[in-house]
């Protein structure tokens, strides 16, 4: 079959890998529909973000990563009878699963779980020839992690559920409460589908900056209330929230960008007893000066998702409460996932915001 295989650090082909064979507790997926996520970005680039999240080290990629995890399909075969029933079935695919033993598990915070299998990524496979992932034509997944979809999710849109699990639980971390003010730094899919979250949680504004005409004119036609372009520096989101809110801050300030000088602008932002929640960090190290965390100010970060996140994500979906058509501004065949893979890589000149490979063509 047909993979796109990140071999080392930037180093991406397009090649014929072995179909992949079934295990005990996995079925087999014909991929219809994989995202290009920001984090397979970073993997392209030598990071591994999960391991930074979840481990709080830097782990070493292995080679030949088959790269995607927001990935839909059909099962076409499963290892156990018992899921025989499966067969057939469009599936949203979670694509991780956790060890349900260890102290995490255990306690209800299985995102942090170190002994997590995830496809797209290698984590948790142990040594294999290639580590299975969703930008290809099959793909293996967990059989107690795929969801039927019904007819009202295209698949396009289950691409998204990966992504909405992400924002769920930023949005949980948060903590939000009814009529709060909202601001969050990066217009990207995570951005633009906390925005909603937060919208639907009750925030009364939500204002969100990014550096692309392109993504801010999506967040107007998905119903964020105020966007402003900081590409020049003239106009910044910290001048909008003030504005917005007679100089208090903002309850609950996302950041998705990470570097150090944003994360200083969150907080300068930030409503006394607010919280700022960090979806990612760049550098490996950032000070901040104390008064910026007076007044019981929160820095938060986020790390993955729960399990019960991606049922929420499929019933939001289903029932049309988020808006993510919008974000679709690129498909390419999986016969053009490098072309695919270099406009991702590119997005502040492109204008890209959710690209979609078809990986039956």
């Amino acid at each position: 079959m047909k993979a796109l295989v990140l071999r080392n650090i930037e180093k991406l082909e397009l090649v014929d890998v072995p179909m992949p064979k079934l295990e005990p507790g996995l079925v087999l997926v014909k991929v219809s529909k994989c995202g290009i996520c920001g984090s397979d970005v970073r993997y392209f680039h030598g990071e591994n973000p999960w391991a930074k999240q979840t481990l709080q080290k830097e782990v070493v990629n292995p080679p030949n990563i088959i790269l995607g995890h927001e990935l839909t399909g059909t099962v076409v075969d499963v290892y156990h009878d018992e899921d025989r029933g499966l067969i057939g079935k469009r599936v949203g695919i979670n694509c991780f699963i956790n060890c349900g033993r260890c102290h995490f598990c255990r306690t209800g915070l299985e995102n942090l779980c170190r002994q997590t299998i995830h496809l797209g990524h290698g984590q948790g496979w142990g040594q294999r020839d290639f580590y299975p992932g969703g930008m290809a034509e099959y793909c293996q997944a967990f059989a107690s992690q795929v969801y039927e979809l019904s007819d009202r999710v295209t698949d396009d849109q289950a691409t998204f559920l990966d992504p909405i699990i992400a924002a769920l639980h930023a949005v949980d971390v948060a903590g939000p409460q009814l009529l709060d003010q909202t601001a969050i730094q990066g217009g990207g899919p995570i951005g633009l589908l906390i925005a909603q979250l937060a919208k639907l949680q009750g925030s009364k504004c939500v204002a969100i900056s990014d550096i692309a005409d392109a993504n801010l004119a999506v967040a107007k036609a998905i119903g964020v209330d105020h966007v402003v372009n900081v590409a020049d520096g003239r106009r910044t989101l910290l001048d909008l929230v003030m504005h917005l809110t007679d100089g208090l801050g903002a309850q609950r300030v996302f950041n998705t960008i990470g570097s150090s000088e944003s994360i200083l602008e969150s907080l300068r932002m930030l409503a006394n007893a607010g919280v700022v929640v960090l979806m990612a960090t760049k550098e490996k190290e950032f000070s901040v000066p104390s008064l910026l965390i007076s007044g019981e100010r929160s820095i938060k970060t986020s790390a993955n998702a729960m399990m019960t996140d991606f049922s929420r994500a499929v019933e939001l979906l289903e029932a049309g409460m988020l808006k993510v058509d919008p974000l679709v501004t690129h498909r390419f065949p999986l016969s053009q996932a490098l072309d695919a893979f270099a406009v991702a890589c590119s997005k502040d000149q492109n204008g890209a915001i959710k690209i979609v490979i078809d990986c039956q063509s």
